[in-house]
């Protein structure tokens, strides 16, 4: 094998039985239980498909989850049930914790990117961090957790931030959040992706003329799914993905009436 493999493995965990009273979850950064999935366990209960799950042991002698927390869930609400097996690990902090529980889910489809922001922001993930600082300088935050719907200035789109953040640049992507709440105040779905990343392009393409009071007032006179709208129907005609059609319609909202100082969509990157 021509691949250099790590030499430092790390400490091994210890494999033994553990009661489940002693188990108990980490909400800073795992993800919400589904009773239908721990219900399909328990329906289903056998050892014999029972993986152990991976814990990190406490100071207080008791256990925290970071794979497994729904196999926990429904050994717990089994009778016959007092301990499970697991995977002992010695985690000296709970950022080592989170970091352990990104090593274990990152790759799998289940785990949301809201999930994955909140055990990065624990973690000390450098990404995830720039996220939470952009949105914070702008007044917003990511969702409690996957699931949650939106407030106004809480946004899920995790994901196209990041994206926006390393095409754009963090001071646009800032604006464009900033302006979506001063804009649309009560709309819960303001903070999407695609919007997102449609004004942050035309902050970062026309940052000496463009004006945050302007586009938020503009705005607010329409209506987001109108705005979508519109955007659709230039999009049909002119190709184009979606981010950059809410931009042609947000550009032709901001220009009107405008003899200088017009806005256009410039280059992506």
């Amino acid at each position: 094998m021509s691949e250099a493999l790590p030499a430092d493995l790390g400490p091994k965990p210890e494999l033994m039985w553990v009661e489940v009273g002693k188990i108990r979850v980490d909400r800073n950064y795992q993800r919400d239980i589904k009773p239908m999935r721990v219900a399909q366990i328990l329906r289903e209960f056998t050892w014999a498909h029972f993986q152990p799950v991976s814990l990190a042991e406490q100071p207080d002698g008791t256990y925290t989850i970071f794979d497994g927390q729904h196999r926990v869930a429904a050994a717990r609400a089994h009778p016959a049930i007092t301990h499970v097996p697991a995977a002992v690990n010695r985690i000296e902090s709970a950022r080592e914790e989170a970091e352990a529980f990104l090593g274990v889910n990152v790759n799998r489809t289940a785990v949301s990117t809201v999930e994955k922001y909140h055990a990065g922001i624990e973690a000390g993930d450098a990404d995830m961090m720039a996220v939470c600082a952009v949105l914070e300088e702008a007044g917003c935050e990511v969702v409690a957790a996957a699931g949650v719907k939106p407030a106004p200035n809480r946004t899920n789109a995790v994901t196209a931030v990041q994206r926006a953040i390393k095409t754009y640049g963090d001071q646009a992507v800032t604006d464009a959040c900033k302006t979506l709440v001063r804009a649309w105040p009560k709309d819960t779905g303001a903070l999407n992706g695609v919007m997102i990343g449609a004004l942050a392009r035309l902050f970062r393409n026309n940052r000496n003329i463009i004006s945050i009071e302007r586009l938020a007032i503009k705005l607010h006179g329409k209506d987001r799914k109108i705005l979508t709208s519109d955007a659709e129907a230039i999009r049909r005609i002119g190709g184009g993905d979606a981010g950059v059609s809410v931009a042609k319609a947000v550009v032709e909202v901001y220009n009107k009436g405008l003899q200088k100082d017009m806005i256009q969509i410039g280059v992506r990157s």
